[in-house]
């Protein structure tokens, strides 16, 4: 086996690894502006199990184990991965990155910019109705979802990644025009945003938590709380001849364990996420194997900066230099993973850095504490949960390589149901998961002193206008624009990031189509199953 993270061919029994897609999306945006195609509805380059598009069948039930039920149906509030895969299959973007890093048309079935990238115009697929709702989609919808998005007072973390539309224009029901506060090239790539789903511009906003008002594949027909979710698929589906499954089942379980012996078994179709450790196991039985990707995805230690002892500039560079990157990839990623350096941008994007942290060295962790007045050391409470694959994994190892830096680390790990509600966000030192995003979306959810999603509290005015000024910049100004703010992370040290994730799905081998999404996402429209 390779150890190459970024360069590894095969990293399972069936585990395929497709290369971090989010490379060709960070570039998406400018060499994709013009209008998609129509062409094929699958990602044409074969299913999982060996299947082939020509080979996709009509028919069945697709049964998924999910860790967690979903906080809420309404898109723009999404923020676990149980609500961006629900989301998904019953509502649509505007665009969708497929797992290849191409953009897919999906409502919009075209979009041009002008020359300087400051504007872009959409035309609308026609004929496309909202379900539970007598409303045809028309640019008035488009309008809508985006300004509710922007709108602080909606609480929607896309507030941030959508800030750069300075106004929407709909000079018909299927042309918009999006203008722009200055030239943008991830534009097109930003609108496939999780949180970017359309909806209907006369729906009743106080019944779109409990609701569906959607025109994705699926239907949903039943949802019993933190029990399942259950779809059936539309047949008048804009997007017809998919989905090719009848049925979506998602058994919300919990426990890491039981999800794995119930794919192990069969009970379920598909398991969702899987993490490294369980990896393992569904390739060596037989009947299931994983699908996976490397992505730009990651995991992060996030302390708020705010609050003491992490106020202390001298703390957070005594985390850092205790930090060791290549323990933390084998113990809690058992090597899959590719090491970062507290830049949420993958060595494989063209805007990487090259910018490294600093080696690990816990004796000047050591002084950099006792500079602090922490002679002693210093005692510290990470928060973490299983609601994700890698996070209580990271803690584990976080603890172990920082002890010989004088930091030790106590965990407090929480229930699944209620990390993202109740911890994340509230507690001062936590492991958070997050997914690939093209480079302005991943700074800009995460970094921006107004996002909702700031997690570090980090306020820095300069880097708030970097950010800003790369979205028009050429790609060699880009790159080095992203090469500053990296200098700013790794002198700061707002957050660190010490790993880059591979995104795992185990699956049965009934399961063909289905591939490991470098953003984490689970598309299931053309899925289907080789026994229907």
């Amino acid at each position: 086996m390779e150890t190459n993270y970024w360069t590894r061919k095969r990293i399972s029994r069936r585990g395929v690894l497709r290369g971090t897609a989010l490379g060709a999306a960070g570039l998406a945006g400018a060499v994709l502006i013009g209008c998609g195609d129509d062409e094929g509805d699958g990602d044409g380059d074969g299913g999982s199990g060996g299947g082939d598009m020509g080979d996709a069948k009509q028919g069945g039930t697709l049964t998924g184990a999910l860790s967690a039920d979903v906080n809420t149906l309404d898109p723009a509030l999404s923020v676990s991965t149980t609500d961006a895969t629900i989301t998904m299959a019953a509502y649509d973007n505007l665009i969708r990155r497929r797992a290849d890093g191409t953009l897919q048309p999906m409502l919009a079935e075209s979009w041009e910019a002008n020359p300087d990238l400051s504007e872009y115009t959409l035309k609308l697929r026609e004929g496309v109705k909202f379900r539970n709702i007598e409303k045809d989609f028309t640019s008035a919808d488009v309008k809508y979802s985006i300004e509710r998005m922007q709108n602080p007072d909606t609480g929607s973390a896309a507030s941030a990644a959508l800030g750069f539309i300075q106004s929407i224009e709909t000079p018909d029901d299927h042309t918009v025009k999006l203008v722009l506060e200055s030239p943008n090239a991830f534009a097109p790539d930003t609108l496939s945003l999780y949180q970017g789903r359309m909806l209907p511009s006369t729906v009743d906003e106080s019944r779109l938590s409990l609701e569906e008002f959607g025109t994705g594949p699926f239907r949903i027909t039943e949802h019993k709380p933190n029990e399942s979710t259950v779809f059936e698929r539309d047949p008048d589906y804009w997007g017809g001849p998919l989905p090719y499954a009848d049925r979506l089942v998602f058994q919300y379980i919990p426990e890491e364990e039981t999800r794995l012996l119930s794919l192990i078994s069969g009970d379920v179709d598909m398991m969702w996420p899987t993490t490294a450790a369980q990896a393992q196991q569904v390739d060596s039985n037989d009947g299931t194997h994983t699908e996976i990707t490397s992505s730009g995805s990651y995991l992060t230690l996030a302390p708020q900066i705010d609050v003491a002892p992490f106020n202390d500039l001298r703390v957070r560079q005594a985390m850092q230099l205790a930090t060791d990157r290549k323990l933390i990839n084998d113990a809690a990623l058992f090597g899959l993973g590719g090491i970062a350096h507290d830049m949420p941008i993958p060595p494989t994007d063209p805007h990487a850095t090259g910018l490294e942290a600093p080696a690990y060295n816990a004796a000047e962790a050591k002084k950099l504490l006792a500079a602090a007045g922490h002679d002693g050391g210093l005692d510290i409470t990470l928060h973490t949960s299983t609601v994700a694959p890698g996070m209580v994994e990271l803690a584990q190892a976080a603890k172990e390589s920082m002890r010989d830096g004088g930091i030790n680390i106590s965990i407090q790990q929480a229930p699944e149901d209620s990390y993202w509600s109740d911890v994340w966000l509230v507690e001062p030192f936590t492991t958070v998961t997050w997914n690939g995003r093209n480079p302005d979306q991943a700074l800009s959810i995460t970094y921006l002193s107004d996002a909702p999603w700031n997690e570090a509290h980090f306020l820095n005015d300069e880097v708030d206008s970097l950010i800003k000024a790369a979205r028009g910049q050429v790609l060699e100004e880009r790159q080095e624009t992203y090469k500053k703010i990296h200098e700013i992370f790794l002198a700061e040290v707002p957050r660190i990031i010490p790993v880059f994730r591979p995104i795992l799905v185990g699956v049965t081998d009934r399961v063909q189509n289905l591939h490991a999404h470098p953003s984490n996402w689970l598309i299931l429209d053309d899925v289907w199953l080789n026994d229907a």
